[in-house]
């Protein structure tokens, strides 16, 4: 019966629905205890949601892994288990991502620390693994109405991509927030727009713009099918009519790119984040000042709005040295 109602209401089925399977049922019976009071524990830090999943899940993996290194009791994890467990979640984990999974380790070693089952753990846990440099792929404000007004505008698809494209780049929001936006978020006499992020799990509030707002009257009175359960904004135009994903709008985002022929040499970049990153290049272009762009596009704190001030090359290039002071001492014949 659980098989069949959902597919009749998704159209596929998973076995977890099926099987019930709790996500701490692989731990032992000494560690899962450990697990669920971390858990509880993340929960009063005052963490993003999205923040406690991911250390949640660290510290499920290194529970789990713990028995095959021989043990068994939590007060017996020693810092040379630690690193072990650093080279063990590397498998795993690319080297750009282990950069947080190693904080998510050291506050594992914290809470044990704090519960009184271990002492001195998080100095084992290494203060850095690597940074991932990459270029801030930016577009051109021209380029970015090039990327709007790519999709088709004859067809239902191409009408709901280009509603989309235009919310993200008018916004600036993430993509997970894009594809969760719900018919409640959207106020129409206010002409606002209230999201609680993804990833932050704060709420932000936008302007309902009117180019934006007119392209989803379009998509939501002529396009969106009629019969859908489903009350997020954007679904799938073939059954089932469910929401959207963050890959199915990486690729609605790479057709735009690939239409308007906006390519970035580097071959990276053709997802709905470079038109984020675009117009906090284009705000800062303008002169608006950088608590202002960060509060704008959600973030927590000024410092993670900093990195959009690369995108900004005209200013940039006004911080280069010149070799006035560091001249050689004598010429070379």
């Amino acid at each position: 019966m659980l098989v069949l109602s959902e597919v009749a209401s998704t159209g596929t089925y998973t076995w977890k629905v099926t099987r019930g399977r709790h996500r701490n049922e692989g731990l032992t019976t000494e560690f899962r205890p450990v697990q669920e009071q971390f858990e509880q524990w993340l929960t009063g830090q005052g963490l993003a949601p999205a923040t406690t999943a991911l250390y949640a899940t660290v510290s499920r993996k290194v529970l789990a892994w713990l028995p095959e290194r021989g043990v068994v009791d939590v007060r017996r994890v020693s810092a040379g288990d630690v690193s072990a467990a650093v080279a063990f979640l590397g498998v795993s984990y690319s080297p750009g991502s282990m950069r947080t999974v190693l904080t998510a380790l050291r506050v594992w070693c914290r809470f044990l620390e704090d519960t009184g089952r271990s002492a001195r753990l998080s100095p084992a846990v290494p203060a850095a693994n690597c940074r991932r440099v990459r270029t801030l792929v930016v577009l051109s404000a021209d380029d970015v109405e090039l990327v709007v007004a790519s999709p088709d505008p004859a067809t239902p698809v191409g009408r709901r991509n280009r509603a989309m494209l235009l919310l993200a780049a008018r916004t600036g929001l993430r993509p997970s927030d894009v594809a969760g936006l719900r018919l409640a978020d959207i106020d129409w006499r206010q002409a606002m727009i209230t999201v609680t992020q993804h990833k932050t799990g704060t709420v932000v509030v936008l302007p309902l713009l009117a180019d934006v707002g007119a392209a989803l009257t379009d998509y939501l009175l002529s396009d969106r099918p009629a019969h859908a359960l489903d009350d997020h904004v954007f679904l799938r135009s073939q059954a089932p009519h469910v929401s959207l994903g963050c890959s199915d709008l990486y690729h609605v985002a790479a057709g735009a790119f690939a239409r308007a022929q906006t390519v970035n040499t580097s071959g990276t970049g053709r997802g709905m984040r470079v038109l984020r990153a675009s117009l906090a290049t284009g705000m800062l272009q303008q002169d608006v000042p950088l608590p202002v762009i960060s509060g704008a596009l959600g973030h927590r704190g000024i410092d993670s709005a900093k990195h959009y001030l690369a995108g900004d090359e005209a200013r940039m290039r006004q911080c280069c040295l010149d070799f006035t002071g560091i001249e050689p001492n004598r010429a070379r014949p």
